[in-house]
């Protein structure tokens, strides 16, 4: 018995040291999940659901723009901030960030208020006439005309 405690020390303290090895040896940012950033306030969320949803490609300097106003606005982002914020929070979350206008979404994922929530979201984003004359590529409202032909040719 006396000539294996030296071995069993030996397995002991390399067993007591990995901890301390895995601390020094192992990269965990790289492994932080999303539930470890530090969730959105309901603004942000909203944000980044408009720029999601929108129709604007990545580096669109006016879907920022657009997106600040949407937020600040009492009639648009209004309707969604005062009663549903948790519900727009959580539905951000759902989303990984960065994305600007998604292709598609799969809904049979989404709880039945959250989908409500963003069928609504996007068939108010859609209404807006600032965004209409965008898919449609015509000139912003309001903007001087450069061709005058233009209502002679059919929309994008």
């Amino acid at each position: 018995m006396r000539n294996h405690d030296p071995e069993r020390r030996q397995f002991v303290k390399l067993v007591a040291s990995l901890p301390v090895a895995f601390a020094f040896g192992c990269d965990t940012e790289r492994y932080r999940s999303a539930a470890d950033a530090p969730p959105l306030s309901p603004e942000e969320s909203l944000r980044k659901l408009v720029l999601m949803l929108g129709p604007w490609r990545a580096g669109d300097t006016g879907a920022e723009d657009f997106a600040a106003r949407f937020v600040a606005s009492s009639y648009a982002g209004g309707q969604y901030l005062p009663g549903s914020a948790e519900m727009v929070q959580s539905l951000a979350r759902r989303f990984p960030d960065g994305e600007m206008a998604v292709s598609e979404v799969d809904l049979g994922q989404l709880p039945a208020d959250e989908r409500q929530l963003l069928l609504n979201l996007v068939s108010h984003i859609y209404s807006l006439i600032e965004v209409r004359f965008f898919v449609a590529n015509e000139p912003p409202w309001g903007a001087c005309q450069g061709d005058r032909t233009r209502h002679t040719r059919a929309p994008a």
